[in-house]
């Protein structure tokens, strides 16, 4: 490791391991006393379908009663709502867990998720330090203390995004397959397509999206259409089911809309907000994958921010995408040097998590001032690094990686290994 990403990292492991510490010691208390209750949702709803009771789930009071009879003896009190409100996609993906025992189950899920996004993060991380610093930071972040503690999908969710993007210029086909099976939380998977279409990776979108549709009939082929009708109409059609659930779940969260609502904004007030806001991160992707020339773990980062600022219902665990964001800009500054505050906003945005739900701790309101800061940041990042690859008087550009988009592999193995020859004009060409 060099001395001078030593100097900064070591300050910055130091502080992160004690948040990191205190997230596991606060999590652990807090879910002690309903420990993995969201996993117990996905396991409920794969039993149910093996059993042949796949109306259960279309009954939020009733599918929670099941969940508090099954697993009552876990919990110092029954459970409130936790209704099945994914789509097909998932339930199609988590019915092989019915199959095992619970505690086995539970297990699989968490080690193999965690695998999956530790595997896909070598797709944008170099060999050596940097590994150990990601695993270590991700598995140490109070999003992933979270994500265990109640056993939810954000590994997953964060695995497909962060593979399928890496393996763009290697296999289109399964980089589309990857970020098709995103579909299964629609709302994380709202930005891929802008990013797609900025990158021009028509393939790719057309993977996507062929997968998508193909595991859409798979899982209309097993489970039949009474679950898509089901789940569109507790989506798009106003009832008492998707009210209650939007109290006591949607409000827990920290999306735009929650934190409008929190702050005193009425309902349909706050869903312009969170409109705005979708559209807003939704720009930034498009001009960050069409425009900015940078490189492609900055790109990745501002996308998986943007992805968890633009959902219109996120939680503590969906902020792991934000977790990768924030380790892939610290390997990039070890790399790069580091900045004014870079080290301080580091750390505030891998741990600003303990904040939250903004519901239950207030100063949780602050989490996406956090977040924009930190895009900021990248996009600083990003595009300092670009005006200082430009050659002056020239229009010709050094075509290092931070120059050449995601999906010019080809072309960066074509021009890199070219020399420059310099003009009397102070121009320069490629020979």
């Amino acid at each position: 490791m060099p001395v001078e990403a030593k100097r900064y990292l070591l300050p910055i492991g130091a502080v992160c391991l004690l948040f990191g510490m205190a997230g596991w010691a606060l999590y652990g208390k807090l879910f002690s006393y309903a420990p993995a209750q969201d996993f117990m949702v996905f396991y409920t709803a794969a039993r149910s379908c093996i059993e042949g009771n796949l109306p259960l789930l279309f009954d939020g009071d009733a599918f929670t009663a099941r969940i508090n009879e099954q697993f009552g003896a876990w919990f110092a009190t029954p459970l409130n709502l936790h209704p099945w409100v994914y789509p097909p996609l998932f339930l199609l993906m988590v019915l092989p867990l019915g199959l095992f025992p619970f505690i086995v189950a539970y297990g699989l899920w968490m080690a193999m998720t965690f695998f999956a996004l530790n595997r896909a993060l070598r797709c944008h991380v170099p060999p050596g330090y940097h590994r150990v610093v990601c695993t270590a930071g991700l598995l140490l972040s109070p999003a992933a203390a979270f994500t265990i503690g109640v056993g939810q999908n954000a590994f997953l969710t964060t695995a497909l995004l962060v593979g399928g993007f890496g393996l763009i210029g290697r296999s289109a086909v399964l980089a589309g397959v990857l970020l098709g099976l995103l579909a299964c939380k629609p709302q994380l998977w709202l930005l891929v397509p802008v990013a797609l279409l900025a990158a021009r990776e028509w393939r790719v979108l057309a993977s996507a999206v062929a997968t998508a549709a193909l595991f859409a009939l798979a899982s209309a082929a097993v489970f039949g259409l009474e679950p898509w009708r089901e789940w569109l109409s507790l989506m798009l059609r106003p009832n008492p089911a998707f009210e209650h659930w939007l109290q006591v779940g949607r409000l827990m969260g920290q999306s735009a809309y929650t934190e409008a609502v929190l702050l005193g904004v009425p309902a349909h007030a706050a869903s312009l907000c969170q409109a705005a806001a979708t559209l807003a991160c939704a720009g930034l992707v498009w001009w960050c994958y069409r425009y900015s020339g940078m490189r492609r773990d900055l790109q990745l980062a501002v996308l998986l921010t943007a992805t968890v600022l633009a959902a219109p219902h996120v939680s503590n665990y969906d902020a792991v995408m934000v977790s990768v964001a924030v380790l892939l800009f610290l390997c990039r500054a070890l790399d790069d040097g580091f900045r004014f505050g870079d080290s301080i906003l580091i750390i505030v945005v891998w741990s600003i998590e303990l904040l939250d739900p903004p519901q239950v701790i207030p100063p949780g309101l602050i989490t996406p001032v956090v977040y924009c800061l930190f895009l900021a940041a990248v996009i600083a990042r990003g595009r300092s690094r670009r005006h200082s690859t430009e050659m002056p008087g020239s229009r010709l550009r050094l075509a290092g990686e931070a120059l050449v988009p995601a999906h010019t592999e080809a072309v960066r193995a074509r021009i890199v290994p070219r020399a420059l020859r310099w003009r009397r004009d102070g121009s320069a060409v490629l020979f």
